[in-house]
């Protein structure tokens, strides 16, 4: 009985793994398939094979200015939203933290509220202040809403760390600064990465937010396509920008995740590799406090 119930366990969890994978990739194969569509418009069948639609793409000043702007923002969240996801991650590991409840909750506050009502408010903000709309501005919203995903992804690596590890460097003469460098750095790459992935898509692709902050004139790709694809012309042109982006989005992944599997491999070598002597971890742990 056990045994069959787990045989139809196994298979019902199958059935919902690739009805999952079909629902969420389907759709972006038949946008691939149908930027390379004859016909300016987008239904069966297709007329024939044709390349136009991505020279019109790449022809077009305002969407390549509006995607750079876009790659730039979502290039300086990631660094941004990272670093202080980890100062966050940073003081929300500490042995010692009061009110760690109350400073994890406003942490994380920017998760359940909706971008709309926080672009509203922001603008808001900037009217009360004298400000006028500007790109640096989606980048502070964009920065807001990504550092929860940052604490997220870091947090955990943090705390699976050996604090002996870096109190052993700090007793051989090491100060903060380069225990942290030396040591806890290189363990905690993998998750600075994937924050930085996390926190570039996220900007990339945000429309809400930037709908209301974005200056006339300096739309980001997302604002840019989502005024524009009411166009029947410019349609083609979007299918087809949309599988160049999607493209690069898989190589990008593929990447990071052999990246990713590299520096994993490297800290299990270090790990299992023969411990040098006491004078080799000073000199290794750098000049003293």
């Amino acid at each position: 009985m056990n045994a069959a119930a787990g045989r139809l366990g196994r298979g019902l969890l199958g059935g919902y793994f690739w009805l999952l994978v079909v629902f969420l990739y389907i759709p972006i194969l038949v946008l691939v398939i149908f930027s390379f569509n004859d016909s300016p418009i987008q239904a069966l069948p297709l007329e024939g094979f044709t390349t136009h639609w991505y020279r019109e793409a790449f022809d077009n000043g305002e969407l390549i200015s509006s995607i750079k702007r876009s790659a730039t923002l979502a290039l300086l969240n990631a660094f941004v939203a990272t670093g202080l996801g980890l100062l966050a991650a940073m003081g929300l590991s500490a042995v010692r933290l009061p009110g760690r409840s109350a400073v994890t909750a406003l942490v994380m506050l920017p998760l359940v509220v909706p971008y709309v009502v926080l672009g509203i408010g922001m603008l808001i903000l900037l009217n009360e202040l004298g400000l006028e709309q500007s790109l640096t501005a989606v980048l502070a919203g964009h920065v807001v809403v990504s550092v929860p995903y940052a604490v997220l992804v870091i947090l955990p690596r943090l705390r699976t760390l050996d604090a002996s590890i870096v109190e052993a460097a700090r007793d051989l003469g090491a100060n903060e600064l380069s225990a942290f460098a030396r040591v806890t750095l290189p363990l905690i790459m993998p998750a600075l990465v994937a924050s930085m992935l996390i926190s570039y898509t996220l900007s990339f692709d945000e429309y809400a937010i930037a709908s209301f902050l974005v200056p006339p004139g300096d739309t980001t790709f997302p604002v840019y396509l989502y005024s524009g694809v009411r166009t029947p012309q410019f349609k083609p042109q979007a299918v087809a920008i949309a599988a160049v982006v999607i493209v690069i989005s898989l190589v990008l992944v593929v990447a990071s995740d052999f990246g990713r599997r590299w520096a994993e491999r490297r800290l299990e070598g270090a790990d299992e590799a023969p411990a040098p002597a006491t004078g080799e971890l000073a000199v290794a742990a750098g000049p003293g406090r």
